[in-house]
């Protein structure tokens, strides 16, 4: 099988022609395949899952993972320093797997391409952008990482202003030292203790890729900032346990994995309450498309301030 826009349409929730529409060229581009597991290695596959969650030892949010995201990030700055091309900003967490087996649509796929992860991703922000934020003249990522989203992002959209936030100095380094990127600015950031006196921009958005994960379910400080700076509009690309059906025994350790770590897995229960609350309004929401073996880390989540 080939990842084609009329499958992205029944992931992403969206008109097929709409998806031909923005994205359809990096689809041509990766021409992404894939086939579903064979019983023997779907069994396979969740004993190999339920070893590493036995044998797990990391901690979402423990104090020592700062320092963690600093080293890793200023390995992404060396690289970068060193041959200045984009693919240096790809995290290491993707680029340092050998994995073929991911998940699509809810269930188990293999792929010889070892990169699905990463190219399944750049479609989707692809998508997003050209979907949600063509009108917007300001963007900002809490939790930017290693730049690459933005980067990525900046490519789509050249004329507008990018502001990436995070708590590790790296990462800031690395978006203050972008070659040909000026209409990009990194900001020291504290998602658990959120600057309330930070000035946004008029006719902004924020969005987050797996960086409200990594607050161990402490997101009450970082969602009143949101609700405080009325972003036009905000999007959450983040784990989730709510979509999960535990009945699924791939659900059910994709949970048990993301539990036992640490993964914030609130983001729509306290949304909802925000809603119920009569201070935001979500206007869409939906499963991840696809994830790694062991989660789903890409639910959307897009909502606006009332």
């Amino acid at each position: 099988m080939k990842i084609n826009t009329s499958i992205l349409s029944k992931l992403f929730l969206d008109l097929s022609k709409d998806l031909k529409k923005n994205c359809n060229y990096l689809v041509r581009k990766y021409d992404l395949r894939y086939r579903k597991l064979t019983l023997k290695e779907y069994k396979f596959q969740i004993n190999e899952i339920i070893s590493t969650i036995e044998n797990d030892k990391q901690i979402i949010a423990h104090p020592n993972r700062k320092k963690v995201w600093q080293k890793g990030w200023l390995e992404n700055l060396k690289d970068y320093k060193k041959n200045r091309k984009k693919i240096s900003l790809i995290p290491k967490y993707y680029t340092a797997r050998e994995n073929k087996f991911f998940r699509l649509g809810g269930e188990f796929i293999y792929t010889k391409n070892k990169n699905f992860e990463i190219y399944m991703l750049d479609i989707y922000r692809n998508w997003f952008a050209k979907k949600y934020l063509s009108n917007i003249d300001y963007i900002y990522e809490f939790g930017s990482g290693s730049g690459n989203n933005l980067v990525s992002l900046t490519d789509i959209f050249p004329k507008k202003n990018f502001f990436g936030l995070d708590f590790a100095k790296s990462s800031i380094d690395i978006l203050n030292n972008l070659i040909g990127y000026k209409n990009v600015k990194g900001i020291l950031f504290d998602m658990f203790k959120p600057n309330f006196n930070l000035k946004i921009k008029k006719n902004s958005a924020f969005f987050t890729i797996g960086s409200i994960e990594q607050l161990g379910g402490k997101i009450d400080p970082i969602l009143n900032f949101f609700i405080q700076k009325k972003p036009v509009l905000c999007i959450n690309i983040e784990p989730d346990i709510s979509f999960y059906d535990s009945n699924k025994i791939e659900d059910y350790l994709a949970v048990r994995f993301q539990t036992k770590r640490g993964y914030t897995s609130c983001i729509y229960s306290k949304l909802k309450k925000k809603e119920q609350e009569g201070k935001i309004k979500i206007i869409k929401k939906f499963r991840s498309p696809f994830g790694s073996k062991m989660i789903e880390g890409y639910n959307f989540f897009l909502w606006k301030v009332i």
